[in-house]
């Protein structure tokens, strides 16, 4: 939470949220700035990451960044040369790098935050420092964003860019026509709205935009 404040100081922050989509549906984290969102996926030392690849998928349906923040105990060992070595047994050289289903597609955070290199010199150990995802601009949120909203926050951004809805209206017909006349951009900043406004029990204060 920390790092994501230095970097995004205007993002609110929101834990365990819920995504009414494919696949794994609570993500751990959110930042949800006024036109981006950042999702984080957290793993202890008492987590397992069976099911982190398609969490990390499902994650990216609908946050523009995704972050692994996992316990260094998950790192998988390989041999390597005397330079890049994080410790050396019975003569041979080994580091720690990222276990399978994670790839490199995503920001992995591995905590504690260190070096593990043993060579001062050498400049590729890439898990070292935790590389905050470069904040994109003009960008729109994925499709699957959308389902981040409650039902009465869908009416509210029905009603902000004046699309047509009623009482017996459900999500997927609100849903449906937002996406049929409204641009990315106009879907972008009103969910990123709605979410920033909304009442949670474990989160920042609501942020209110105000209108220009």
């Amino acid at each position: 939470m920390a790092r994501i404040r230095e970097n995004r100081p205007g993002a609110r922050i929101i834990h365990e949220i819920n995504v009414s989509t494919y696949g794994p549906n609570r993500i751990d984290l959110i930042a949800v700035s006024p036109a981006e969102i950042i999702a984080v996926e957290i793993k202890s030392a008492k987590d397992k990451l069976d099911r982190l690849p398609a969490q990390v998928e499902a994650m990216k349906g609908c946050a523009h960044h995704v972050i692994a923040a996992i316990h260094e105990k998950f790192l998988v060992e390989h041999t390597t040369h005397a330079k890049a070595m994080h410790y050396e047994r019975d003569g041979t050289y080994y580091m720690r790098g990222l276990p399978d289903g994670i790839g490199h597609r995503i920001a992995t955070w591995v905590f504690p935050e260190k070096r593990r290199c043993v060579d001062p010199t050498w400049q590729y150990d890439g898990l070292e420092r935790w590389r905050m995802p470069t904040q994109g601009l003009e960008r729109s949120l994925p499709a699957a964003a959308i389902n981040l909203l409650w039902r009465d926050e869908l009416v509210q951004l029905c009603y902000s860019l004046r699309i047509s809805t009623g009482r017996k209206s459900t999500m997927p017909d609100m849903i449906a026509a937002l996406r049929w006349h409204c641009t990315g951009k106009e879907l972008t900043l009103g969910i990123c709205k709605q979410l920033r406004a909304r009442e949670c029990c474990e989160a920042d204060a609501p942020i209110y935009e105000v209108a220009a």
